[in-house]
């Protein structure tokens, strides 16, 4: 069974510390309505986990903010696919409409209250998949690249023996290798117990720079041939910006850098 996250709401993008997305207490039910947008997995998923206000009169809004499981076939539950895209078109991506659904008071994931503080601990172990996903995209491309220049000839000469190529080929291999490390450090943390939003924060801000870059940068080793979707590559540059967006964008984990940096200014 799939599952998908159902955080981000129309108009509000990255802003998930208030939402429109209610979710009232009624009896031992609660009743959940609102809309949310670019969910991966929507309509295909089994449960959604759902970020929802369910205390509007807390100050600031994010402490009354909750999570709750939603299974899809939830009567008022709707889906709908948002439209075509750039990349990633092996996965779905749709706007969910919650619509007076009810779910047992169970479904509450956690605490009431602290979902917004449950969602950045996710995120810390999440922007390390995604920095794991980048990586392996900018391999991907590099890997394509190295092949085609290691075969392709002209004037009379491989490509990969021209030393304008040699040097695009070393700052693609330099800048996988840096995100590698930093990726494998994060997930290291990650599993020896230590949550670091620092770190993560920098492997997915760089793994995701890495993947668009090299991956615009093997379209250009290939020429035309890398515009053509015979050869894979522009497929990869398509993947690879998503990876910037998703789990917060560039700004999003700059700000959370230079949290950690800082500590809170006053």
């Amino acid at each position: 069974m799939l599952s998908a996250c159902a955080f981000t709401e129309p108009g509000r993008g990255q802003d998930i510390t208030s939402l429109d997305t209610t979710a009232v207490h009624d009896g031992d039910e609660w009743v959940i309505n609102g809309t949310k947008t670019f969910i991966t997995n929507g309509g295909l998923a089994g449960f959604y986990s759902v970020m929802c206000q369910t205390d509007p009169a807390c100050q600031p809004p994010y402490k009354g903010i909750s999570l709750i499981l939603v299974e899809a076939e939830q009567k008022g539950v709707t889906a709908t696919d948002v439209g075509d895209k750039m990349g990633i078109h092996m996965m779905a991506t749709a706007e969910l409409n919650f619509k007076d659904v009810r779910v047992p008071a169970s479904n509450l994931i956690g605490e009431e209250g602290k979902g917004f503080y449950q969602v950045l601990e996710f995120f810390d172990e999440s922007r390390i998949i995604i920095a794991a996903q980048a990586l392996g995209t900018a391999q991907g491309a590099y890997n394509r690249a190295l092949a085609y220049v290691k075969e392709r000839e002209q004037f009379g000469r491989k490509i990969a023996q021209f030393q304008v190529t040699q040097h695009k080929l070393a700052d693609m291999a330099t800048k996988i290798e840096l995100a590698r490390l930093l990726t494998y450090k994060a997930a290291w943390n990650f599993d020896r117990g230590s949550i670091d939003p620092q770190l993560t924060a920098m492997a997915k801000l760089y793994a995701a720079r890495t993947a668009v870059e090299v991956a615009d940068e093997a379209i250009q080793l290939l020429g035309g041939y890398g515009y053509m979707t015979e050869y894979e590559v522009e497929r990869f540059y398509r993947d690879a910006k998503i990876m910037e967006l998703i789990e917060g964008s560039r700004k999003t984990q700059k700000n959370t850098i230079a949290r950690a940096i800082l500590g809170n200014l006053r």
